[in-house]
């Protein structure tokens, strides 16, 4: 799995196809997507989908520390999420990302991303960007 990151804002979108910017919005939605075409489907269940969007890609890119087990003592790198919070329209406008251009904008995607934490510091609380 893997998702296409690429922030443009909107002028650099809204031109012609061969000049306008590449990609899209797809972190703040990813697991939300993950979790409707993936793990609602039975094609895999929550241990594999961490494998996939963690596990796997820190080791990919040697990132200690990352894709590991909660373990005392270990600085915590970790999304807290709700799969059962009831599925919701996305709305780009919401999002912390300086582009808005999503092909996930108004389908409604379930679960909910309540906070992330890089090394210990939360990075996201209560579904809003802290730094």
């Amino acid at each position: 799995m893997a998702t296409d990151h690429a922030p443009h804002p909107l002028e650099a979108k809204e031109t012609e196809w061969a000049a306008a910017a590449n990609g899209m919005t797809g972190l703040e939605t990813a697991l939300r997507v993950v979790q409707r075409a993936m793990a609602d489907t039975g094609l895999l269940d929550w241990a594999g989908v961490a494998d996939r969007m963690s596990v796997r890609p820190a080791a990919i890119g040697r990132l200690p520390g990352h894709g590991q087990p909660l373990a005392a003592g270990a600085a915590a790198n970790l999304t807290l999420y709700d799969p059962a919070a009831p599925a919701t329209p996305v709305d780009p406008a919401t999002h912390a990302s300086k582009s808005r251009n999503s092909p996930f904008a108004g389908m409604a995607l379930p679960g909910r991303v309540h906070a992330t934490f890089l090394r210990g510091t939360a990075t996201v609380l209560d579904g809003k960007v802290t730094r």
